[in-house]
């Protein structure tokens, strides 16, 4: 190879080299130029609580802006636990932002945002508990709920013993049909069975008729039952003043909430009662 030549490769890897070096310097001196809060997430001082957000390799200023506080509202919902920001009242704050373009074109956006800590610890008690009265509220309606159901289960029970108390008084009357003796001419078995059928239908219709009766009278004690509960239970009555007044309950629960001690189920209502066995009030009233 020719001196020349020679000349002509060391200087290009040179450049080389010197553009390598070049754009290495570079870009420690822009990590160098960025402020210390671009290098945290989150952090304290005094009395404000600072988030940082970061939008990589935006298109443009404006959209990287955008996206980097965007970032920022997420790294404070995570650190506080708040789903919504806007919705409790709290004002979001930039103190600064820091932009570095870079060699492809786009733009890394820092946003600094800043709230204060003293609102953001207040929006926090506030929520837990409201969060607490709403767990409170559901078990106090799924007891409720329990005991509701457990009485239904009894009427039903009920009503399941009188439907076979019926099946039985309708077996007895197919029995006695049964046992009639056959007649021994064909006139006088055909006006036999025509007889026994309308028997049997009239029987039948008033079976029928007797279970509506005991649906309805069933019915209306509940009805009864519950609106004497609605009507003269009020707060701070003892068990034994309410018993004296309903009766025995149809049907009673015991330490199923936090809030209340006993329940007694009088027809669709439900008599509450605290730990000091005094009525605390009345549900299921219309």
């Amino acid at each position: 190879m020719s001196q020349h030549k020679t000349r002509q490769v060391i200087s290009i890897v040179g450049v080389a080299l010197t553009g390598i070096l070049l754009s290495t310097s570079l870009a420690w001196a822009a990590k160098d130029t960025r402020p210390f809060w671009t290098e945290k997430s989150s952090f304290i001082e005094g009395e404000e609580l600072f988030v940082v957000g970061v939008a990589s390799r935006a298109r443009t200023v404006e959209e990287g802006r955008w996206q980097a506080f965007e970032q920022g509202k997420v790294e404070l919902m995570n650190f506080a636990q708040i789903t919504s920001l806007e919705a409790q009242g709290l004002v979001i704050e930039t103190q600064m932002t820091f932009e570095e373009p870079n060699a492809d074109g786009t733009v890394t956006v820092y946003r600094l945002l800043r709230v204060p800590a003293s609102k953001l610890v207040g929006i926090q008690g506030r929520l837990k508990a409201q969060s607490q009265a709403q767990e409170q509220t559901l078990d106090q309606a799924r007891n409720e709920l329990a005991v509701i159901q457990q009485a239904l289960g009894e009427k039903a029970t009920k009503l399941d013993q009188q439907q076979q108390q019926i099946e039985q008084m309708l077996s007895q009357v197919n029995a006695k049909i049964q046992s009639i003796s056959t007649p021994t001419n064909r006139s006088e078995r055909s006006g036999s069975l025509v007889d026994r059928l309308k028997e049997t239908d009239a029987k039948l219709d008033a079976s029928e008729q007797e279970l509506s009766r005991l649906a309805r009278q069933i019915q209306e004690q509940v009805q009864s039952r519950s609106q004497k509960a609605c009507q003269h239970i009020v707060p701070g009555m003892n068990q034994t003043e309410v018993a004296n007044l309903l009766g025995t309950p149809d049907g009673q629960a015991n330490g199923i909430a936090t809030n209340y001690f006993d329940t007694w189920a009088y027809g669709i209502s439900i008599v509450q009662f605290t730990k000091q066995k005094v009525v605390s009030g009345v549900s299921g009233c219309r």
